[in-house]
């Protein structure tokens, strides 16, 4: 029978209330002993599991989260009485991040039931009276089981309420005319097509063919970080991103091999047509399956709601780690915001808002994501953006809002300018860790005087930031 929320919390309660002195003190002891080898146990298991190995694959991640084990271990098996409540809400934590992360529950179960084998094998090898190692052998399975709960229960209650939201944004972004930006995508396919032509009859060399790759165009961003997301799972995504890999790495390498051989290029050009007119039937499918339902969009700036950036930020980062592309944040920060308000009124404040947020949409690609992330504060989500190209679009959208003058309710104009915190997606599995890096460059952004970028790991005035 699976547990409520209420009645794992009081099962881990009873263990941490119950346990005697003298064998907390013996448990936490050995912990104390064996964490350096209960950790290496544990990560030489999962770095060649054929699962879990991918989400150690980070060196910088994997030390983080040996460090993270061990005091997970010393405290749950803490020498001297504890909050019951603290460790209940240590264990609601891991649940969480590792949801968040996106680690399956099995791998966590598989791992505390391998950390928990080894304790109980090493006390056995114990010199301990009879009655010691069974109390001790009943406190390390009861805490660990009783842990495990508490972990379970958190996770799936932040999975469901994820998938809640998933199938919210789905809706949300089905409504917001998605078969009028499939039009401007189609315009944009056929301009691609027409680029490859013009390569060919330019005389341009077939390294400059193989360098238009329509997965890395901005019509194959925009399958890949828009339409993935919005019908992530379903046919049609696998559909059109085997038909774009065939243009990749069929269609267009036979071009570049009837060029180089001086062959006759017409019946080459004619397949990519029809895998270009492929592409456009396979669109008109999915936008007449299509339906439109809720409209939920935060009402003032028109930008993302913020309750999506969850589901969003966990299939980022899958898109990510199984494609090797980059992946960069931007939080953007209205400068002296409420100098505005105190001056012209909350009215004026609200027209900032929409201009940024307008220009901002604006001069992003239909593949970036953005957000307002509270107050005067927006995020953009960068899809395969690596840490140069983060700058010089975060310098670029600075620059479009300073020059942009905005006009406000009381007739006057104001000169709005923004702060910028960049990050590069390194590897860890939790979304918070790129966010939190851009949250301290953009606090970076604003001590060194506002109207400016600032990226984590990036020497600026000598200052590098160390989230």
């Amino acid at each position: 029978m699976t547990l409520s929320l209420h009645e794992g919390d009081a099962e881990l309660k009873d263990v941490v209330a119950e346990v005697s002195d003298i064998t907390r003190q013996q448990v936490h002891a050995m912990i104390g002993q064996l964490s350096p080898f209960l950790v290496a146990a544990f990560y030489d298991h999962f770095s060649s599991h054929p699962q879990g190995k991918r989400f150690l694959a980070d060196a910088e991640t994997t030390n983080r989260l040996r460090g993270t084990l061990a005091r997970w271990l010393a405290d749950l098996f803490s020498a001297s009485p504890q909050n019951p409540t603290h460790v209940i809400e240590a264990q609601r934590h891991i649940g969480r991040y590792h949801a968040r992360a996106a680690i399956p529950l099995h791998l966590v179960s598989e791992g505390i039931s391998l950390i928990q084998r080894k304790l109980i094998q090493q006390l056995g090898k114990e010199e301990l009276p009879h009655d010691q190692l069974t109390d001790a052998v009943i406190y390390v399975a009861n805490a660990l089981s009783a842990a495990q709960g508490v972990i379970s229960l958190s996770y799936w209650r932040h999975r469901e309420r994820a998938s809640s939201t998933d199938t919210a944004y789905r809706l949300f972004a089905m409504n917001q005319d998605l078969p009028r930006e499939g039009e401007a995508q189609k315009a944009t396919l056929m301009a691609w097509s027409y680029n490859v032509l013009r390569s060919i009859y330019v005389m341009k060399t077939p390294d400059d063919l193989a360098a238009m790759r329509l997965s890395r165009s901005a019509f194959g961003l925009w399958v890949t970080y828009k339409v993935g997301l919005l019908f992530e799972g379903t046919d049609i995504v696998a559909h059109l991103t085997n038909l774009i890999a065939r243009v990749d790495e069929q269609l267009l390498p036979a071009i570049s091999d009837d060029i180089q051989a001086r062959r006759d290029t017409s019946a080459s050009l004619a397949a990519l047509h029809v895998g270009v007119t492929e592409i456009m039937n396979s669109l008109e499918v999915m936008f007449r399956n299509s339906r439109s339902s809720s409209d939920v969009e935060d009402p003032l700036t028109r930008a993302m709601n913020r309750r999506f950036l969850p589901s969003i930020m966990a299939y980022e980062l899958r898109v990510a780690s199984q494609t090797g592309r980059p992946l960069s944040v931007l939080f953007i920060d209205v400068d002296h915001f409420k100098r505005v308000n105190d001056t012209h009124g909350h009215a004026a404040g609200d027209s900032v808002l929409r201009a940024v947020a307008h220009t901002l949409e604006e001069a992003g690609r239909l593949s970036d994501m953005l957000f307002r992330y509270g107050g005067e504060e927006f995020l953009m989500i960068l899809g395969d953006t690596d840490q140069p190209q983060m700058i010089q679009t975060a310098e670029r959208l600075r620059r479009l809002i300073e020059e942009t003058p905005v006009s406000l309710p009381d007739g006057s104009i104001a000169q709005v300018t923004v702060s910028i915190g960049g990050a590069l997606y390194s590897g860890h599995p939790d979304y918070e860790n790129l966010l939190k890096a851009a949250d301290v460059a953009l606090y970076q952004a604003k001590r060194n005087g506002r109207n400016r970028v600032e990226v984590a790991g990036v020497d600026h005035n000598a200052t590098v930031l160390t989230p």
